[in-house]
């Protein structure tokens, strides 16, 4: 296990200090969270936002199929192969409070290089066509962005921060921080200023979920714990005019998660604990009727 002991020995040596530098230059605070009060999503539902969500392909990635999903499951259809996905960002139009990003996908470097300009021990390859980086996608609209919510820390959610100003303040969950490796996978949030961690401790239950933070205070968009992906991982709930949805982001890769009830394995910080999240996902999916699904890797 060589590999291990090179890895070790890089985080050892390079990543303390570079991190050190990091949290030095870069203001990290706690997200404002106030308690809705609303106590069930029958409840939530009922009063939709004037809110709108837009989905941007990115890019995409080969992923392999028996590790999307987790082979070592009881409900496991073992299904081996690769299979090429799409990489996502979400666009959120408020009528009312603005517009936001949930996720940030692939930024433009990934059209020449589908490493993306990085060099690092587990730096990931990707697939991008010509104007496909959120920045061109979303063109003047990016100078409007509010705030950009992040799921996860892992690349293809956080590589297009690079496309946008460096002065919009991203926000993830408490805990997120702890597993960013920068020397490990690249340094994307090496020129935000701002950092916002959603504690959950000081969110709500809203049943099935144990978690869930009212972003902006009005019961349009929900942040809901779904740990296990990562440490942190986060879905996300939009109640809009035209029905509500749920993004998954990484807690379901593609369709097939939920229909099979088998979380991921691959890029996964816990198993358990991420297939304890889709279980959780999928009792939600269970009581809301007309629910819109966006898993991670699939476009609506």
């Amino acid at each position: 296990m060589l590999w291990i002991k090179y890895l070790r020995e890089w985080v050892v040596n390079n990543t303390k200090h570079k991190l050190q530098f990091f949290f030095r230059t870069m203001k990290i605070r706690n997200y404002p969270l106030k308690k809705s009060g609303y106590g069930s999503w029958k409840a939530i539902f009922k009063n939709p936002a004037p809110i709108e969500v837009t989905s941007y392909q990115t890019g995409s990635v080969l992923i392999d199929l028996d590790g999307a999903l987790n082979p070592n499951h009881v409900k496991s259809p073992r299904i081996s192969g690769t299979v090429e996905v799409p990489i996502l960002a979400h666009f959120i139009s408020h009528k009312k409070l603005g517009n936001f990003l949930l996720d940030a996908g692939l930024d433009k470097s990934y059209y020449h290089d589908p490493y993306g300009g990085v060099d690092t021990p587990l730096k990931e390859e990707y697939i991008q066509d010509k104007n496909q980086n959120i920045g061109y996608q979303l063109g003047n609209k990016s100078s409007k962005i509010n705030a950009v919510f992040l799921s996860h820390m892992h690349p293809d959610h956080i590589a297009g921060l690079r496309d946008l100003s460096e002065k919009i303040p991203v926000v993830m969950s408490k805990g997120e921080m702890e597993d960013y490796k920068p020397d490990l996978y690249g340094d994307f949030l090496h020129d935000v200023e701002t950092v916002c961690e959603i504690d959950f401790s000081d969110s709500e239950p809203i049943s099935p979920f144990s978690n869930c933070a009212d972003l902006l205070g009005d019961g349009s968009i929900w942040a809901v714990s779904t740990p296990g992906h990562t440490m942190g991982h986060i879905s996300f709930v939009v109640n809009g005019l035209n029905g509500p949805k749920l993004l998954t982001m990484d807690v379901a890769f593609i369709y097939e998660n939920i229909s099979y009830g088998v979380a991921p394995s691959d890029y996964t910080w816990d198993v358990e604990k991420a297939q304890k999240s889709l279980d959780t996902v999928n009792d939600f999916i269970g009581l809301i009727r007309g629910l819109e699904i966006i898993p991670g890797h699939a476009l609506p």
